[in-house]
């Protein structure tokens, strides 16, 4: 992948992370029936945590040194919120509905990005943007007249998102990709704690392996993103995320027996034309602005 440009590589590393995303949410979905959302919050901490030790005894406190502590602590806190909007809304409405609506992150990514990040914003990430939203409005356009808090709590989980990815991006310009996810997981471990502590429940056994497999799902998927944000510019890589329909969808269908009507079909393969020429079009760029420098 190394010989591949950077935004190609970005895009590369995004698509990894929604199908870990997806992964993620169909698992809370299965496990909800059981836990509340935020004991699966508590769950995706620590055992995330444990994830990161080999590489913290490796590395040892070195891996936590950092120059912008407050950055880290504000991205941990806005990250919580925002997986846990995101987990809600999968609880309370179907898989497909709630990852569709959250499609709208990439728009608040762009304006987080050009407002603090001071990233340049070219016409072909402003269509790809608006092509896969407009995806994401196709898909939804039979159940738009009745909005539910369902809906309402997956557009909070969009602009939580969006504030955090620009500041993941930030931090991962300058910092590494395991210091970056390691202290999205730390200052979260208390919070998770002290927000799950009245529903505590031992898990079942026959549990123990769902929360494992959601629990590495979601560390691979913040792995992943933290990887794209630090390969490629924000504003290219967050709306490649809305690739994750086609996973939820299948995964909603298979497990959920959630039926897809063909709005999302078609709503799916818009988003894939807007994705694949954004990709397409950085790639180009990208060996064009090589060629420039070589001459």
């Amino acid at each position: 992948m190394d010989r591949l440009p950077p935004p190609v590589r970005g895009v590369l590393w995004m698509v990894l992370a929604a199908l870990c995303f997806a992964v993620t949410i169909g698992l809370v979905k299965a496990l909800a029936g059981t836990y509340t959302v935020f004991e699966m919050m508590l769950h995706r901490q620590l055992l995330g945590t444990l994830f990161m030790m080999p590489w913290l005894l490796r590395m040892g406190f070195d891996g936590l040194r950092t120059t912008r502590f407050r950055w880290h602590i504000a991205r941990s806190f806005v990250t919580y919120a925002a997986i846990y909007a995101s987990y809600l809304s999968a609880v309370l409405i179907p898989l497909a509905d709630s990852t569709a609506l959250q499609f709208i992150l990439p728009l608040f990514t762009i304006l987080f990005a050009t407002l603090f990040l001071h990233e340049w914003v070219g016409r072909h990430r402003w269509v790809a943007t608006l092509v896969g939203f407009a995806g994401a409005l196709v898909i939804l356009r039979p159940g738009f007249a009745e909005i539910n808090a369902g809906m309402l709590v997956a557009i909070a989980a969009a602009a939580l998102f969006g504030a955090s990815d620009v500041s993941t991006r930030y931090l991962a310009r300058d910092e590494g990709t395991n210091s970056v996810v390691l202290w999205g997981y730390l200052p979260q471990l208390p919070l998770a704690a002290i927000a799950a502590l009245p529903d505590l429940k031992t898990p079942a056994t026959n549990d123990i392996g769902l929360i494992i497999a959601f629990a590495l799902a979601a560390f691979l998927a913040q792995w992943f993103l933290t990887k794209a944000f630090a390969t490629a510019d924000a504003t290219l890589v967050s709306p490649v995320l809305f690739v994750r329909l086609p996973f939820v969808t299948v995964i909603g269908y298979v497990f959920f027996a959630e039926h897809p009507d063909p709005w999302t079909w078609i709503g799916a393969a818009i988003i894939f034309a807007g994705t694949w020429y954004a990709a397409r079009h950085e790639a180009a760029h990208h060996r064009a602005a090589e060629r420039g420098g070589a001459t």
